[in-house]
């Protein structure tokens, strides 16, 4: 039994069931491979008709079985070390940060939300472990949570094949695990498990596993691609709350709280975005574009006021410490005397658009010059999405789909209405192996283009006119959506 048709008053119980059940929001396009998973229980349970496993499944006694059939929506897709940007924001500032600011207390809180197997928790046992030794007295505890008591299990087990070690150094490989000879897989060594506590935990229904402001970091990374505006919204809310001020948020490569949430600050850490909770003293913007930069301060020096971090330039990578603002400069009062007419203006040549020479240098294929040259005019306009999205286009044609993912997610930052960069920020993600935030990012650029004129082309895509490029969008959306079932992941 491959896959059950499913009706549309069959499809809306189970979408609707599973919504309440784990917020998890089902459109018609993820019909058929909702389909699949209630073939697949139908099968494990023996049941021929759909309308009595549906019976079964909203009975009083269908408890286990709607267990069962999210475990079946949930099959995770995820392996160690995933999304290096962010793996080198942790090592570099974030983990030496917290580290620092609980030295006194030796006390660190950290919540892996949505766990799946386990390898994310790990990972972040292991960036650590790095700092500090299983001799050094602190206080540390890991939750790793999720709803499906599958994925739960594989992590207690914490033994994992090769695929789960695509991102792994080979020395991180073989300084945090050892191969079991019986099973050929890999273990996660005594001194990381002992940092991981895994809980089965409902991120929409059941409390959160810690107490208001404790939580140092979060990790919720492709979870909320799942759900519904307004349940990210109440997620949000309730992460919120159990951050302490400073506290950071991980969420994944196509993940954003854009009109979400104004509780957070959007950091850049090297080519990473995170978040982070404002803290009593800084005002909500309803703009996650505003760019701040991480604490830097030693123990000693006191924080500086929001005022100050506004008077800064900028960052050393160029980046600008707050929004730019421009002063009100006062009107300036003269007696009234004749006006001289002034003289007639030179005309002057007009300005070159700096992106002139990117554009030109992607049409003749010398995408090596494009990317260094949209690099610079990055380097000066940090807040030019256009820009970005130039370079993403380059750095695509030289095959370097992990840089370009991270200067089109920046392009989106900046533009939520970029379709074209949607477009390509999915090709990125389905190369590298995120086929359902691929699908996701299709079907932005489907929409944001459906709202552009259709007569329009885009020449740096190959000439592709705005209504073939929508239409490409959903139907790679779909292929990615599909390609995802053989190799697990919700449907």
């Amino acid at each position: 039994m491959n896959r059950i048709a499913l009706s549309d008053p069959e499809f809306a119980t189970v979408a609707s069931l599973l919504h309440d059940a784990a917020g998890l929001s089902f459109d018609d396009s993820r019909r058929d491979s909702l389909g699949f998973c209630i073939a697949e229980r139908m099968s494990a349970t023996q049941v021929s008709e759909v309308s009595t496993y549906l019976a079964m499944l909203t009975g009083p006694d269908g408890g286990r079985e709607r267990q069962a059939l999210l475990d079946e929506v949930t099959i995770p897709e995820t392996h160690f070390f995933r999304n290096p940007p962010q793996i080198r924001a942790l090592r570099k500032y974030v983990m030496p940060e917290l580290l620092r600011q609980a030295a006194d207390s030796k006390r660190l809180r950290v919540w892996s939300a949505g766990c799946s197997t386990g390898e994310e928790a790990y990972t972040i046992a292991i960036l650590i472990r790095e700092l500090l030794p299983p001799s050094v007295d602190w206080d540390i505890k890991v939750i790793a949570s999720d709803v499906s008591t599958r994925a739960l299990t594989a992590g207690r087990l914490a033994h994992y094949g090769e695929r789960a070690f695509v991102m792994t150094d080979p020395l991180d490989l073989g300084r945090w695990f050892v191969m079991d000879t019986t099973t050929g897989s890999w273990v996660v060594r005594d001194e990381v498990r002992e940092l991981v506590e895994f809980r089965h935990h409902n991120l929409v229904t059941d409390p959160p596993p810690f107490d208001e402001d404790e939580v140092d970091l979060i990790l919720c990374r492709n979870v909320t691609i799942y759900f519904d505006r307004e349940t990210t919204r109440r997620l949000m809310k309730r992460l919120h709350s159990r951050l302490r001020d400073g506290g950071y948020l991980f969420l994944g490569h196509a993940e954003t709280l854009w009109q979400i949430s104004d509780d957070f600050t959007l950091v850049p850490l090297g080519d990473a975005f995170v978040y982070r909770r404002l803290d009593e003293t800084e005002e909500k913007t309803g703009d996650e574009r505003r760019w701040v930069l991480p604490d830097r301060r030693t123990e000693n020096e006191p924080r500086p006021t929001r005022a100050d971090r506004r008077r800064g330039d900028a960052d050393r990578r160029g980046r600008p410490a707050g929004p730019v603002e421009i002063p009100k400069l006062p009107r300036l009062v003269t007696p009234a005397m004749p006006v001289t007419p002034p003289p007639a203006p030179v005309p002057v040549a007009p300005t070159r658009d700096p992106l002139d020479a990117v554009r030109s240098a992607i049409a003749e294929g010398r995408y090596d010059e494009a990317a260094d040259v949209a690099a610079e005019v990055v380097a000066a306009t940090p807040l030019w999405a256009q820009a970005h999205y130039l370079q993403g286009v380059a750095l695509t044609n030289l095959g370097r789909d992990a840089d370009a993912l991270v200067v089109l997610r920046k392009t989106v930052y900046l533009d939520p209405e970029h379709g074209f960069a949607h477009f390509l920020l999915g090709g990125a993600l389905e190369r590298m192996g995120e086929p359902i935030a691929a699908a996701r990012s299709y079907r932005a650029a489907a929409n944001t283009l459906g709202r552009r004129k259709l007569d329009g082309v885009a020449p740096e895509l190959g000439g592709r006119s705005v209504s073939e490029l929508a239409a490409l969008c959903m139907q790679f959306a779909s292929r990615a959506e599909t390609d995802f079932r053989p190799a697990g992941g919700i449907a």
